[in-house]
């Protein structure tokens, strides 16, 4: 969730680029908002492509990373704390459990974004190729094992070390538990990991994902891009909204089915996709979602929510069926953790709430965590933020550190002092 959550602060100029938890980092795509842009996940009025590059530095926008904590600095190098075993930090040395943060070994300063699978993580270089590296190669794209753990460029329908072309001109990426994918400078789609529904390929390396309107017809090139928790969801210029994964405990409204490897239009949301709404009425411009849980930031700072079996899940305490929030207000990003979501407020406060097994232990309606916050993320099971005045902060599941040390869960807000996480402070 690297850069996570920040919503104040951005580096690009005229047009924003953003696609959600994962906004274009490196030559990418944004969305744009009249006086203001949100470069975390697009709060915007209205979608538009753009090729203006942007770093995404700071805490990882999307790192659904269980017991790792992963950011990028401002010279564009990728950092990982806590859990940095298991070849998540690339291969570099002394890995182990509640570490400081330590730099990931790809070539200095050359990474605009990174996202984290629970286990696996890949990067967007200033090139637009994707790197991979973690604990299992077939998520992470790359396919094939070396001995150094070393991150290693993704190939076209190839494993790294095959003859496949190395995969190119990628303006983002984003992640879900068990897969990858990124939009190219063309508008096409390209996925690769875990194929039981988590949004991957069956095949080795990057392919082209299907289903999608030929992006070559104006409105129909992706202007954002989300992994969720078993699915991905791609909005497009036009607004629609489409996804495809979905395996069981998935982000997707009650009775919207498994798509596999094929994209598939959310027509559970057609009511609120921006074709169909009436001119001036707000309309969906970023999705994202947890287990059996979803949500919608809609151009007008008001959030759309639903579950898929119960209330405790939607922060309405309400029918699971898709529904605004009545209580959430001038929001302007959101990043989902497992069983809760944290939000920004255009005033600079978080805002939160979770199921009722929520491993941060946020409350079922929303509430207020904390104030005068300029970046955060969420794992799967923790919350991680840093406030104006350069501290961090954060609660939830804890045992490797990657909300630092001491370890163990952490129920309620606490300040981070080890390890330093100065190396991806906003």
């Amino acid at each position: 969730m690297k850069r996570t959550g920040k919503w104040s602060r951005t580096t690009v100029a005229g047009i924003a680029l953003t696609l959600g938890a994962v906004a274009l980092a490196g030559g990418g795509i944004t969305l744009t908002a009249a006086g203001y842009v949100d470069t975390t996940h697009a709060r915007t009025a209205s979608l538009q492509v753009s090729t203006e590059p942007e770093f995404q530095v700071g805490l990882s926008r999307n790192a659904r990373m269980v017991d790792t904590g992963l950011g990028l600095s401002d010279d564009g190098n990728v950092y990982v704390w806590g859990l940095t075993s298991l070849n998540i930090n690339g291969g570099a040395s002394d890995p182990g459990v509640q570490k400081p943060p330590q730099r990931v070994p790809i070539a200095e300063g050359t990474v605009r974004q990174v996202t984290g699978q629970i286990y696996d993580a890949n990067a967007l270089d200033k090139d637009g190729h994707v790197w991979g590296w973690g604990q299992y190669n077939a998520r992470n794209g790359t396919d094939a094992t070396r001995s150094d753990g070393l991150p290693r460029q993704l190939r076209i329908e190839s494993a790294w070390d095959g003859t496949g072309a190395v995969l190119d001109q990628i303006m983002t990426i984003s992640s879900t538990e068990y897969a990858g994918a990124g939009i190219r400078a063309d508008g096409t789609v390209w996925h690769w990991g875990s194929s039981t529904g988590y949004g991957g390929n069956s095949g080795a390396g990057a392919s082209q994902l299907t289903g999608l309107p030929d992006p070559t017809v104006a409105g129909n090139k992706p202007v954002y891009l989300k992994g969720a928790y078993t699915n991905f969801f791609v909005i497009l210029e036009n607004g629609d909204v489409y996804y495809w994964g979905g395996t069981g405990g998935s982000s997707l409204p009650y009775g919207t089915g498994n798509a596999g490897a094929t994209a598939t239009k959310l027509t559970a949301l057609n009511s609120w996709m921006k074709a169909n709404v009436a001119p001036g009425d707000p309309y969906i411009v970023a999705i994202d979602g947890g287990i059996n849980m979803g949500g919608a930031l809609l151009s007008n700072g008001q959030v759309l929510s639903w579950s898929r079996t119960d209330a405790s899940r939607t922060g309405r305490g309400a029918p699971i069926s898709p529904a605004i929030v009545p209580t959430l207000s001038g929001i302007t990003s959101m990043q989902f953790s497992f069983t809760g979501v944290a939000l920004g407020k255009n005033d600079g406060s978080l805002w939160g709430y979770g199921a009722s097994d929520d491993y941060g232990q946020f409350p079922e309606l929303p509430t207020q965590i904390d104030t005068n916050v300029v970046q955060y993320a969420a794992g799967q099971g923790y919350y991680i933020w840093q406030k104006s005045d350069g501290t961090f902060w954060g609660r939830g599941y804890n045992p490797q550190g990657a909300i630092g040390l001491p370890i163990g869960s952490q129920y309620s807000n606490r300040q981070i002092t080890s390890p330093s996480l100065s190396v991806v402070a906003q």
